[in-house]
């Protein structure tokens, strides 16, 4: 079904990071690095409301709360009607003061990225940052949510690695947040975790598939976050009105290319190992 309005839409309010994941191909971003202005947010926000956009993610090739406007944003999502708001974040800037604001901001879900048991694991993937300083934040924000009897945001802990490995760290998180588990991907064309399955016709995008938007902080529209460098625009938000970006001749022709399965024509999709 072909909906005429994004239903989730996803803003990466910065692209700037304190941190050098090994994970993350960072090195290899040739894009300009910046973030939102509140002015362009604001008009974004007021379309997704009259469009009847149901959920937004606000986050993107970066760490959200090097934003100094991101609890604004938060705000103005709510303020705009949007049911279910989403974050992901390093967790490296939730001091006590920031905590504090995340929890009366009106965020739904936070998602903290935490890959790692001890000093030696957790810093080995998460350069530059400091695995006793995160761990208390994430335990401080845990702490202050129980005491003020907030429901929101839900508080969930994201680990990356072996399996086995998970089943600990979920027996040491688990009773004081939700956890879950992912294995490693490329990011498109980022990292090479993974064989893409390129010899198969019948692959698809499950995200193609539904009506997800994902727009960088600069307004330019592209096909998903795995797209970090930006090389598929679709559109250009700064200049283009949600809608017409949507249903425009540029998605339409990608949404067709993606039907027929013609993934030879996007290498961008074509190489994705998220494509099945």
């Amino acid at each position: 079904m072909l909906h005429l309005f994004p239903l989730q839409v996803r803003i990466e309010n910065t692209n700037l990071c304190n941190a050098f994941c090994t994970i993350c191909p960072r090195e290899k971003l040739t894009r300009r690095r910046g973030t939102m202005g509140v002015d362009l947010y604001k008009n974004i926000m007021r379309q997704l409301k009259e469009g009847g956009t149901k959920e937004l993610h606000l986050q993107g090739y970066g760490e959200p709360f090097m934003d100094n406007t991101i609890i604004e944003k938060i705000r103005l999502a709510k303020e705009a009607g949007i049911p279910y708001t989403f974050m992901v974040t390093n967790a490296s800037f939730l001091d006590e003061s920031v905590s504090l604001e995340i929890l009366n901001s009106g965020l739904d879900k936070l998602k903290i990225s935490f890959y790692g048991l001890n000093r030696e694991e957790y810093e080995g993937v998460h350069r530059g940052l400091s695995f006793e300083e995160v761990k208390a934040n994430v335990e401080r924000l845990l702490k202050l949510k129980k005491k003020l009897g907030k429901k929101t945001p839900v508080i969930s802990l994201k680990y990356i690695g072996s399996l086995h490995k998970f089943l600990v760290f979920a027996l040491r998180w688990g009773s004081r947040a939700r956890v879950s588990y992912a294995r490693l991907h490329n990011y498109g064309y980022g990292r090479r975790f993974n064989r893409a399955r390129v010899g198969r016709k019948d692959r698809t995008c499950p995200i193609v598939e539904r009506p997800i938007m994902q727009v960088l902080w600069d307004g330019l529209v592209v096909p998903c976050c795995y797209d970090f460098d930006g090389r598929v625009v679709l559109g250009d938000l700064s200049k283009e009105s949600v809608r017409d970006v949507w249903n425009g001749e540029r998605y339409r022709g990608f949404r067709e290319m993606h039907r027929k399965r013609e993934y030879e024509k996007i290498p961008v999709c074509f190489n994705c190992d998220k494509l099945r």
